[in-house]
């Protein structure tokens, strides 16, 4: 009787503190980090899965680009998620997304473009329904806090599953890891749809049309919104493309070194989520955004200066990792306020900006790399963020 009383007297003061219950943070924390395994789980092992399907790595970065592109149809996800429930397009995409992975397991060549879409059609139906969830549930003072620790899923799957993926890889083979990913997609269907309890207040909008969304996505702070998703994430992904392709020339590191780098960028992810979670409600979400952002801004111009010592390069990309996350963590929860009644619908056209910026910002960095080299990255990634700023202060509204 005793330990139960204790053990309810934990849970609400869990609940207290981040806004939603133990129940809804774990529930959806593991079906985000089953997501964010399978979105994450092809870049660090791009030779051995290109190797498997029998192609090419420069034609599997085209896959990889088909995958991401396709979040141009997240829209119509939110748009479901707002008018049917947040809970049955989780659930679902989790199916997707186990279609998705056995598909690639079998595929060849470029038979495995139908299943990486798939793939993607499971991320951007899940995230931007996540979100929203998460939002609903959570009172305006402690949504960010809410938000922000979900988020520590997408650090959580570079310092705990990457090296597991590896494993798996170089013990059973490229499919083994695909097939891990299916069975526990498929499980955490189940167990969100008959774990993950209701709103408490019914936000899906039976009222929703088509017209009535074409009226919320033109509204000017919900396009600024999706500009600003866009433009940060072309300079996030650059920045994640640029730091594999400086430290191979630069330093000739082997891939279990790279990778190795690429767990200490998690652990700086962690910690830039973690302290957004903590104190970005308190510090104001336009204002911790601004300065995420600015930091970020000085960062990149700073980090040719590291050139040629390998030891300052990691420690720069660590510092840049942290901010580049606050700053993730920071403008989410400011995403959401744009428009409440429609937060999905919302949600999901940032997150078809995001797409977008995630699909160009390789072949960009790609292409400055080999034009104009490590400083003409940097400066691009740099315009890009400071514009995302100015589009932010300007056009963006906080509160509810």
């Amino acid at each position: 009787m005793a330990e139960s009383l204790n053990r309810a007297a934990w849970q609400d003061k869990v609940a207290d503190f981040w806004g939603v219950s133990l129940q809804v943070i774990s529930v959806v924390f593991i079906a985000r980090f089953i997501t964010d395994v399978g979105t994450r789980m092809l870049y660090p092992f791009i030779p051995q899965f290109s190797a498997g399907l029998g192609m090419t790595v420069g034609s599997f970065g085209w896959l990889l680009f088909m995958r991401s592109i396709v979040g141009v149809t997240g829209p119509i996800f939110g748009f479901l998620a707002d008018r049917y429930g947040r809970r049955k397009v989780m659930a679902s995409s989790l199916l997707f997304q186990t279609i998705g992975g056995v598909g690639l397991a079998f595929s060849q060549g470029w038979w495995a473009a139908l299943p990486l879409v798939i793939s993607g059609i499971a991320v951007i139906a899940f995230v931007p329904a996540q979100q929203a969830y998460i939002s609903d549930q959570a009172p305006y003072q402690k949504r960010g806090r809410a938000m922000g620790v979900i988020e520590f899923s997408w650090a959580s799957v570079a310092i705990i599953a990457l090296p597991v993926v590896g494993w798996l890889i170089q013990s059973f083979g490229w499919r083994a890891p695909l097939l891990a990913l299916s069975l526990f997609s498929l499980t955490g269907a189940v167990f969100m749809w008959r774990y993950l309890p209701p709103n408490t207040e019914r936000q899906t909008q039976a009222a929703l049309t088509w017209q009535s969304f074409v009226t919320v996505a033109a509204k000017k702070n919900v396009m600024a919104a999706v500009g600003t998703a866009l433009l940060f994430f072309v300079a996030l992904v650059s920045f994640s493309t640029l730091w594999g392709l400086w430290l191979v020339e630069a330093f000739a590191l082997p891939a279990t070194t790279v990778g190795l780098v690429g767990t200490s960028i998690g652990v700086a992810e962690l910690l830039g989520a973690g302290t957004a979670s903590l104190f970005i409600d308190r510090l104001g979400k336009r204002r911790g955004s601004g300065i995420a952002l600015l930091l970020s801004v000085v960062g990149l111009l700073l980090l040719p200066f590291a050139q040629g010592l390998l030891a300052a390069v990691i420690a720069a990309l660590f510092i840049l990792s942290v901010t580049l996350e606050f700053g993730i963590i920071s403008l989410l929860p400011l995403y959401a306020e744009q428009y409440p009644p429609a937060r999905a619908t919302v949600l999901s056209l940032v997150f078809f900006g995001i797409s977008i910026g995630a699909a160009i910002g390789v072949p960009v960095t790609a292409m400055l790399w080999q034009g104009v080299g490590l400083w003409g990255v940097c400066v691009v990634d740099a315009f890009l963020l400071l514009a995302a700023f100015f589009l932010m202060r300007q056009l963006l509204v906080e509160g509810e």
